[in-house]
C-alpha cells in the first residue's frame, strides 16, 4: 500500500470523526519507508498539511525489535525459541497429534491450559507460548513417547527425536523458563505503551 493511499485513508478517518488536521499534535508508525519516509512517506506528506503534527517512532515497535535482537543474540534464548516453534509446528500442524496431545493433557492435567503457537511478528506476546510449554512439559515428554512407537515417517521421526531431546536438556528448560520470565515484563511493558 502505498503512502498516498494511506494517507487518503487516514483523512477520511479524520473526516468521518468530525476531527481536523489542525488539532493533531502527533503521529506514530513503525519504521517502514512508506510510513516515515522522508520525501513522500505518511508523516511528511501529514506533517506537510500540519507541521505541529510531530512524527515518533512506535515505542511498541521498538520494544519489539530489541527484544527480538536481544533474544537472538543470547544462544540459549534463541535454541529455546526455535524449539518452541518447532513444538508448535510438531503439535499444531499435524492433526493427530493435536487430537493426541489435547486428550494426554486432559488426562495428564486437564486444569491446564492448552499450548499455544509462538506469535511469528510480535516477540512481546511470546510469554504465554512460553509459559505454556512449561505448564505442559510432562504432556510433551509423554507425547513424543507415544509419536516414537508410531510408525512415522522418517522426517517426523527425527524432528520429534530432536525435540524430545532439547526438552531433556538443562539449556532448554532455562532458556524457556528465562524466556517467560523477561517476555512476560515486556508483554506488560507493550500493553503499557
Amino acid at each position: 500500500i502505498s503512502a498516498a493511499t494511506i494517507v487518503h485513508a487516514l483523512r477520511d478517518c479524520v473526516i468521518r470523526m468530525n476531527l481536523s488536521w489542525t488539532r493533531c499534535r502527533g503521529q506514530c508508525y513503525d519504521g517502514a519507508a512508506n510510513m516515515s519516509g522522508q520525501r513522500s512517506g505518511v508523516a511528511t506528506q501529514i506533517r506537510n498539511e500540519e507541521p505541529r503534527a510531530v512524527y515518533t517512532h512506535c515505542y511498541g515497535h521498538s520494544l519489539n525489535l530489541a527484544m527480538c535482537d536481544t533474544i537472538k543474540s543470547v544462544a540459549i534464548m534463541r535454541d529455546a525459541m526455535d524449539t518452541t516453534h518447532e513444538i508448535g509446528k510438531l503439535i499444531k500442524y499435524s492433526p493427530k497429534r493435536n487430537a493426541k496431545f489435547d486428550k494426554l493433557k486432559q488426562e495428564i492435567c486437564p486444569d491446564q491450559p492448552g499450548f499455544r503457537v509462538l506469535c511469528p511478528t510480535r516477540w512481546t506476546v511470546r510469554a504465554k507460548s512460553l509459559k505454556s510449554v512449561l505448564d505442559n512439559y510432562s504432556v510433551m515428554q509423554e507425547l513424543w513417547n507415544n509419536v516414537l512407537d508410531e510408525h512415522v515417517d522418517s522426517d517426523v521421526r527425527a524432528r520429534v527425536i530432536g525435540v524430545k531431546a532439547q526438552m531433556e536438556s538443562f539449556d532448554f528448560y532455562f532458556g524457556i523458563s528465562l524466556g517467560q520470565l523477561v517476555l512476560n515484563l515486556t508483554d506488560n511493558l507493550s500493553a503499557t505503551l
